[in-house]
Order: structure tokens, then sequence, then C-alpha cells
């Protein structure tokens, strides 16, 4: 059976469409209220000015949890919120989504009391489909238990929440869902101006960057899900004047060698970090740092990774000093906070709560802004905005069913047994092969094997996680890449953990030049893109 094909449906409109509904931004929380309005019966359209899930919602720390931290502000119903998704995300796309142990060195009073609550806020932790993915309670580690894991540290906490190894992926899950259910997706389609009839927003002229076309996309309600950009959106209007943020929050994460097997949190005064473990690599953060500048001009800066470096040295967690020669990567980006303070140490204090916004109650009809929030409670934030959405909307509407139903490709029932029997239908490939495969394409992991087998340059393993060459056809023919940035750092993993070998650089081009019939000077061009976006800047 053919796989599913995302496409831009841009491509296919003259000068104008219709719409129910037209969402700027395809972040998760665009790309999961996509899903939610597809699936409830209206026409929906999603542009993204660049890729899915190529700005904040790639700057994660890849967890699906709760928000301990949350409990000091006593944000009960956020968290709770928080666990109970959690459990809903495992379920739907299981194997994007699974139990993940952690361990908290030196806990005091406050943070045992907190993962007491925590474990009581999450009652249901275990009412999953899938049985074997189930969550024990939190215990304290013997000193013999922290001596057999090689950790110095007096005292410590065991516990679990979630991860998802790519959040990328998860993105996409919730496009393909939304596209099955009938919604239009378009990527490198920016937004230009929302059009007005009066005080009523009635659509936006957005731009098809690749084919350098205007088109007029009308629609009943507008959703402004462009995250950090939000604002800059909204007064680019001559009716619509909001304040920008003084202060945003910057968050990054730093790649190095393996040191913990078991992901190890810190929590200091400068905020926390963890040390995770990830694609046989750790990796360090977040960072909570205050950003005062425009949007558009944030980078990764050289002083930023060696401020967290220092903190990350003065913590004690490694005995070894980690020096910029330690960093094999390094990435980040800028959380859309509800609100913000002026100072570092309140965008770490922040709420972590989903905004949203109906501008009718500025005189501006038709227009909704949904903001701030977290991937963990996207799609129940999906669900308050589509609410909001069917107050404005005319239409009758269906039930809800986005916590019911697997996501696209993610319809496993028991992940395990899928794995095992994955490995033994197919003997002859590597068994971390298919590993990777079906943790981050699910039950569309045989097509790609099907293109694996039709020619030896496909079936060429190109990473140490057995990541194949077919992925990068697959990316292009299925998943909407459109240059070498989506397919290296949004469709595979080839670039996430840094720069490739030139040999793995000049056969991904290879393949992905033949395909969209790229000169040599194109291929060149492509490469240094690649190059200069994943390049340390230290």
């Amino acid at each position: 059976m053919s796989p599913q094909k995302l496409d831009r449906f841009i491509e296919r409109v003259k000068d104008e469409a219709f719409f129910d509904v037209l969402i700027i931004g395809g972040g998760i929380t665009g790309s999961a209220l996509a899903y939610e309005v597809a699936s409830r019966g209206l026409s929906v359209a999603l542009v993204e000015k660049e890729d899915f899930g190529g700005a904040t919602s790639s700057a994660t720390g890849k967890l699906i949890h709760g928000g301990l931290r949350y409990l000091k502000r006593f944000d009960l119903s956020l968290v709770r919120e928080a666990l109970k998704e959690r459990r809903i995300l495992s379920n739907i796309a299981p194997n994007l989504v699974y139990p993940y142990p952690m361990i908290l060195p030196n806990p005091g009073l406050l943070e045992r009391i907190g993962l007491f609550v925590y474990d009581l806020l999450s009652f249901d932790r275990n009412r999953t489909w899938d049985k074997s993915k189930k969550i024990p309670a939190h215990k304290n580690l013997s000193k013999k238990e922290i001596q057999s894991r090689g950790l110095a540290m007096d005292s410590a906490i065991y516990f679990y929440d979630c991860i998802m190894p790519s959040p990328e992926r998860l993105t996409l899950a919730f496009l393909k869902s939304a596209v099955q259910e009938g919604a239009s997706v378009s990527n490198y389609t920016r937004a230009e101006e929302l059009i007005f009839e009066g005080n009523r927003v009635i659509g936006a002229i957005v731009k098809d960057i690749i084919h350098n076309k205007n088109v007029k996309l009308n629609a009943s309600v507008v959703v402004n899900a462009s995250g950090p950009w939000s604002q800059d959106l909204l007064n680019g209007t001559k009716k619509i004047k909001v304040p920008v943020p003084k202060t945003r929050s910057e968050g990054i994460y730093l790649i190095t060698k393996k040191y913990f097997d078991t992901m190890v949190l810190h929590v200091g005064k400068k905020g926390h970090f963890s040390f995770a473990p990830w694609r046989g690599k750790n990796m360090i953060g977040p960072t909570e740092k205050a950003y005062y500048g425009p949007v558009e001009d944030w980078k990764l800066s050289p002083e930023s990774i060696l401020e967290f470096l220092e903190y990350i040295n003065s913590s004690g967690l490694i005995s070894e000093k980690l020096e910029l020669k330690d960093i094999e990567f390094a990435y980040g980006g800028l959380r859309p906070l509800a609100e913000t303070g002026g100072e570092d140490k309140e965008t770490y204090s922040a709420s972590r709560k989903s905004e949203l916004q109906d501008h009718s109650k500025d005189g501006i009809e038709g227009l909704i802004s949904a903001g701030g929030g977290k991937y963990t409670t996207s799609r129940h934030f999906a669900e308050k905005i589509f609410q909001l959405i069917k107050k404005k909307s005319s239409k009758k509407t269906g039930p809800n069913v986005s916590e019911k139903k697997f996501l696209k490709g993610c319809e496993i029932p028991n992940l395990e047994s899928y794995l095992e029997n994955a490995k033994n239908s197919h003997p002859n490939v590597p068994k971390n092969t298919i590993e990777y495969l079906v943790r981050h394409y699910g039950t569309e992991y045989e097509s790609i094997l099907e293109l694996a087998n039709s020619s030896k340059q496909l079936s060429e393993v190109l990473d140490e996680d057995g990541e194949l060459a077919a992925q990068v056809l697959y990316a292009i023919r299925f998943e909407m890449a459109m240059n070498l940035q989506d397919i290296f750092l949004r469709r595979t993993g080839l670039g996430t953990v840094g720069l490739p070998t030139e040999d793995v650089l000049f056969k991904v081009t290879e393949i992905a030049g033949k395909e969209w019939n790229w000169s040599t000077e194109k291929k060149s061009e492509e490469i240094e893109k690649l190059k200069r976006r994943l390049k340390l800047l230290v």
C-alpha cells in the first residue's frame, strides 16, 4: 500500500481559496489545531512561513512531562492537565512518546513533597492502551543503587516522565493526521497580511515562497499560531496594535558525549537543567535566559554557550570540567511565554500556560491568537482553541476524536511486540535500523524498507543509529521536504547531533539532487547553507 503523501496545497490554488479556518503557523500548536479542526468536520488550511516545526517547536528538551517545577508555583491545574496529556500522547503516538526514567540528586524536603504530589496528580498514569507503558511511583534510591550507577551524590529519587525522541516527527504525525482528515497544509508559505472587511478578518494574503506567488486565502476564522512572531503578525496590520514583549525566554541545549545512562537533573538558583541520554550522546539543557531583541535577530551566541558551560561546571554533576571542545552540537530558540518579566529569573518562573486571545474583545472579529503552552499540552490546547472557533462558526461540527484515535502512522497497540515482530519479519535488516525506523516512522517503516530494497544506493546505512538513505527519498516524495535542512533536521535525524561527515553530505545531496534535478551549483549552495546552520559559533 502506498504511503500517504503530504503535498503543498498552495501550488494547486490559482488566485484564491475558501476555508472555514485558516491557521498561520506550522509548529506543534498549529499542527495539533489543524488535526482538531479537520477531525471535527471543518475545512482548514495551515500555512507555515518556513518548515513545519522548524523554529520554537524544534528547540525542546524532548520531554513530555507534567512540569514538576510548576508545583513550586502551586500551579496544580497546569500540572494535572499536563500529566493527563502525557498519558494521552503516549496512547495516541505510542512509538513517538514513551516512559523515560530520571534521577533527582540530593532532594530536599520540598522536592520530596513535590514528587509525592506529582504521583497523586498522575493517578491515571497507568490507564494506558499499551500495558507495557506503565509508569511506577517515584522511589528513593539506596546508597548502593546510587553507587552502582556511578553517581556522585548522597541521596537521589528515581521517577518517570515521558520522552519524544523526535519532536519534529511528532509534529509531522499531527500534520499527517490532519491531512488524512481533509486538511490542506503548506510549508514555505508566508502570511503577508491579514485581509479585513470592516472590523472583521476574512483571511490573509499569503506568499508561496518557493514559486514567488501571492494567493488570497479566505476564511471564516483566522488563527494566529505563529509563536514568538505572533505580535509581529498582528502589528503588521493597521487595525491591531499589541505590545511587543520586552523579554522573551531563550533556551539552548548542548550535545556532548555520554556521561550518564539515565537522565540526571540539576535544580539550582539559576534554574534547572539535565544530562539526558539521547542517541548515544548526552543532551544538556535547557537554559533560561532573558532575550530582549527582535525575534528574527535571535541566534545561538557564543556568549550563551559559555555562560551555560560555566553554570554546568559549577553544579558539580560531573567530575570533569566541560569545555568548548567537548560540545559536538548546540541548538536553541525562543519560547513563546504567556507572561515574562524583565529579569532572567522571571523568565524561569514565568507560566507555561497556553494563552488564548479572542480579538473580538478588541473590536476585531474573526481572529484568534494562540500562544504560550508547551508540547505536552498542545493537543488539549487545540481542543480549547476549537471550542472558541466553534462559537464563531455557523457550521455543525463533529465530536472530539483526537484523544481516542492513534495519530497517522502510530497505529501500534503494543510497541514492544510490534518491534519484535518487525525485527523477526526483516532478519536481514540491522536491528538498530528497525528500532530507529519503527520508533520514528511507526507503521510507515515498511514503506521505507521497500524504497531501500529498490536500489543499493538507498539501502546504505548512514549513521550509528542505522538510518537509511531511503529516508531521504521518502522525505522528498512523501513528507514535503524542500531542501537539505528539512531532510537533515526535521525529517531524519542525520543532522540533529551535529554536522555529518562529508561522505554522508555527498550521498544525501546526490539523492536529493537527482530527485529535484539540481545543478552542481545548487548542490554546493545547499551544502553550504546546511554547514552554516550546523556549524558551532564558538
